[in-house]
């Protein structure tokens, strides 16, 4: 028998360049496409990357690398399909398709946000049958929001025993209808109602989604993304999750998720929470905050 395995699954934004100059395996399983990181040590994880990029962002093979070649972590990192064949299976890899953009905004947007927490639930399933018996599931931004939704809204594996989130914060209803129409001069509420009472495969006429201009979306990738839906907020879904520790990691000098500590201040006193800032860290924790994410997360695995 193998002895105990932990995974951690992490996911990213856009904003960062392709890397593919460390040595990563490529790996399929049902039909989602994967790269594996080697390493001897007997924790692994899984970085799973956000918001229509792909996950040999420089984030994700910077920190794979990390806990790979630093923390002897294996380390496994899914592409999100986005229902889309270039980005999954053997597709990716023969096709540079899946690789050629920072944002997947030439495709048609069909996927929905639980999707993200489907798949690495499917993952989870991969590795459980690969032996791991211990897994952490987490994810950075958007990533750490659907990683988030999977801790609370799927039944518990029993290999499933922490999360790790990576300036993943509040989604403000607010915001987003303010975002939109300071994008695009449109009021989204319109837009949305129309879009619920659209059938769900039909595509529709917007100005915008997400980070797309003049997009081919459907009317239930639309609902998903802009209704007001509890299950988009990490905070909101940790504060179902008391049963395993959860870790919140963010950055002072962040724009996007300008203020973590603040989102998850209602949760201060859940014990199973621990909230660390990086001083001088922005989103994407570029240079070497890189590396303090990557402690964080191998002492948090070293604490279970």
């Amino acid at each position: 028998m193998k002895n105990f395995k932990t995974i951690v699954i992490t996911c990213v934004l856009a904003g960062f360049s392709v890397n593919n100059s460390w040595a990563q395996t490529a790996i399929n399983y049902k039909n989602l496409a994967a790269d594996f990181y080697e390493a001897d040590g007997d924790v692994a994880v899984i970085l799973l990357h956000g918001t229509l990029a792909h996950n040999r962002m420089e984030i994700i093979t910077t920190i794979s690398s990390l806990l790979s070649e630093d923390y002897d972590i294996p380390v496994l990192a899914p592409n999100l399909s986005l229902n889309n064949i270039d980005r999954m299976g053997d597709a990716i890899q023969k096709s540079s398709k899946g690789y050629a953009r920072l944002t997947a905004c030439d495709i048609e947007h069909t996927y929905t946000y639980i999707d993200g927490a489907n798949e690495i639930s499917q993952w989870v399933e991969y590795l459980a049958k690969e032996g791991f018996e211990r897994i952490i599931v987490g994810g950075h931004s958007r990533g750490g929001r659907q990683a988030s939704a999977y801790l609370a809204e799927y039944p518990r594996v029993p290999s499933v025993k922490g999360g790790v989130l990576i300036a993943s914060g509040m989604s403000r209803d607010e915001q987003n209808y303010e975002n939109y129409k300071k994008d695009t001069g449109v009021d989204l509420g319109p837009l949305l109602s129309k879009a619920s009472t659209a059938s769900p495969d039909q595509f529709i006429d917007v100005p915008k989604f997400i980070y797309c201009d003049n997009p081919r979306v459907t009317a239930a990738a639309f609902v998903s993304e802009y209704t007001n839906d509890a299950s988009h907020s990490a905070p909101l879904n940790i504060a179902k999750v008391t049963d395993v520790p959860v870790l919140a990691i963010g950055g002072t000098e962040d724009t996007s998720v300008s203020d973590l500590e603040g989102d998850f201040a209602d949760l201060a006193d859940q014990p199973n929470l621990r909230i660390e800032m990086i001083d001088g860290a922005d989103h994407f924790f570029r240079d070497l905050y890189a590396d303090d994410v990557a402690l964080l997360i191998a002492e948090m695995i070293e604490d279970l």
